[in-house]
């Protein structure tokens, strides 16, 4: 009674093994394997070492630290520039929508071009930090609605940032110690927004308000400390310029393995 059954299950591990033989195991392997080899995998001390650990650190500083100054400090930007609680509530909430969409699309993205065109995903970084420099140039102008435009470009590079930086970290220090390289790159986020939140926004949103409870109506409240996030995002896409020339070699070998 029990062989058919012994009997089937031979013949079916036969098969599985036959199908396995029958997969191009060269392509597969080169496919699943890291672009880094174990002996280039790095830890978090050799990875600061490298210039390319502080180049990212930097850029990161630039690129995340003004987006999240600006989501802690839109609703008071609205406020000074004339805008309904209501319209604050939902700048916020469209806040969201813009960061999801930025970590979604520039991951999609990335990946196509890389693996199509081969071109190295700093670049990308390049391309978010200077429409980001554009979104704050944006809030600073003032002009009616500017918050809704600067908060969409921001908004979506600002996200953008957190899918690029994680996955190049992977790339070019190897995935054997990202947990430990990515999380202390991400430092440059609060450290940033408080550098320009705390010691830029606040201080000089300060020096202008006049009002009642030490409050400021109008356009210079931002004005001054917006062109100023402008010109760090500006300095950002010159360092991840910077990383993207020394990681396009590197980058090349993607294109070969893939």
């Amino acid at each position: 009674m029990d062989e058919p059954e012994w009997e089937s299950s031979d013949k079916l591990a036969v098969e599985n093994i036959m199908d396995y033989d029958e997969v191009p195991t060269d392509t597969v392997q080169r496919k699943a394997s890291s672009i880094l080899q174990p002996d280039e995998q790095k830890n978090l001390w050799q990875a600061m070492c490298t210039i390319d650990f502080w180049f990212l650190f930097v850029a990161m500083i630039c690129g995340m630290g003004s987006g999240l100054a600006t989501i802690n400090n839109i609703s008071q930007i609205g406020e000074s520039l004339g805008y309904t609680t209501l319209a604050r509530s939902t700048l916020v909430s469209l806040w969201s929508i813009w960061n999801f969409l930025g970590r979604l699309g520039a991951g999609y993205v990335s990946d196509i071009f890389l693996l199509r065109r081969g071109w190295p995903r700093p670049l990308f970084m390049v391309f978010t930090l200077a429409v980001m420099t554009g979104g704050h140039v944006i809030i600073a102008s003032g002009f009616p609605g500017n918050l809704y435009v600067g908060s969409l470009l921001v908004g979506i590079c600002y996200g953008s940032q957190w899918s690029l930086m994680p996955t190049i970290s992977k790339e070019i220090f190897g995935v054997v110690h990202m947990g430990t390289i990515f999380n202390t790159i991400a430092i440059a986020s609060p450290v940033g927004s408080y550098v320009l939140s705390v010691r830029v926004i606040g201080y000089i949103y300060d020096k202008e308000a006049s009002g009642e409870g030490n409050s400021c109506f109008g356009t210079h409240c931002f004005m001054l400390s917006y062109f100023i996030l402008a010109s760090v995002s500006l300095f950002g896409v010159v360092v991840a310029l910077a990383l993207f020339y020394r990681t396009r070699r590197f980058y090349s070998r993607v294109l070969i393995l893939c």
